[in-house]
């Protein structure tokens, strides 16, 4: 199978193609220029802007399935009022995308969307796949749910098969450390329970593309056993056939050596 990642080249999108380049062709559509990995993996990377629709149309082109990661980072002023840059990547960049792969004849579609794990639940309910997401008052927040709405709409308007996947704080448990935030950072996410390793995205990622579920789906990726009290990850691990990793170091990587 022939599968493009839009952002492959960022902190998820690389830990993505590696996994799927495993078993698949990957293209890397990103504006920075893909980093040299393993030799042995299919991944061709191309230089691009998901707001330039031109430039999605040729990565789209000869593919057969798109994992759609690329966002517009909140350090980046996703929380200031009349920015447009959150919005020309979120969302007319997913709009593109699909778009796109509508026209292309592609109708597998992953979308890295919305994060719940930052927004306050109330006690003994469960957070499912059906429980509407609204966030918090940011504008990230407010993109990032629009995305699953452009999903949705293509699902039904068009027939796409669209699965969207709701992550945790994204860290890589054998590196122990996560993006940003340094120890006190990856701590946090240890004491929130709020984490997912980006491996295990990559290969929720994989199977969601070789199982192929219908229509618009919706999976919440959070590899603490303790998330399984508020959200329902046993449907995603039971769905895609998956087991997050939960046996690890959890010292951060400064503790570590690394």
């Amino acid at each position: 199978m022939n599968v493009l990642i839009t952002g492959g080249a960022g902190w998820l999108g690389m830990a993505l193609s590696e996994v799927v380049a495993q078993h698949h062709v990957v293209r890397a559509f990103d504006p920075q220029p893909f980093p040299d990995i393993r030799k042995d993996l299919h991944v061709k990377g191309i230089v691009g802007s998901i707001t330039d629709r031109q430039a999605v149309a040729d990565a789209v082109s000869g593919q057969d399935a798109v994992i759609h990661a690329a966002v517009a980072d909140w350090r980046a002023g996703m929380h200031e009022v009349g920015d447009p840059h959150p919005f020309d990547v979120n969302v007319w960049g997913t709009y593109n995308i699909l778009d796109a792969a509508r026209l292309a004849g592609i109708k597998r579609i992953i979308l890295i969307a919305a994060a719940e794990t930052h927004v306050d639940h109330s006690p003994g309910t469960l957070v499912d796949h059906k429980t509407p997401y609204r966030g918090v008052p940011k504008i990230y927040d407010l993109t990032k749910r629009l995305q699953e709405e452009i999903g949705s709409w293509f699902a039904a308007m068009y027939g796409l098969d669209v699965v969207a996947f709701r992550l945790g704080t994204i860290v890589d448990l054998k590196l122990g450390r996560k993006r940003h935030g340094g120890p006190e950072g990856w701590n946090k996410s240890m004491r929130k329970h709020s984490w997912i390793d980006r491996y295990d995205v990559g290969r929720a990622c994989l199977r969601a593309l070789e199982e192929n579920p219908q229509g618009f789906q919706v999976f919440h990726l959070i590899g603490a056993p303790e998330a399984k009290q508020v959200f329902d990850v046993a449907r995603t691990e039971k769905s895609l056939g998956i087991q997050f990793t939960t046996e690890f170091d959890r010292r951060p990587a400064e503790e570590r050596g690394v």
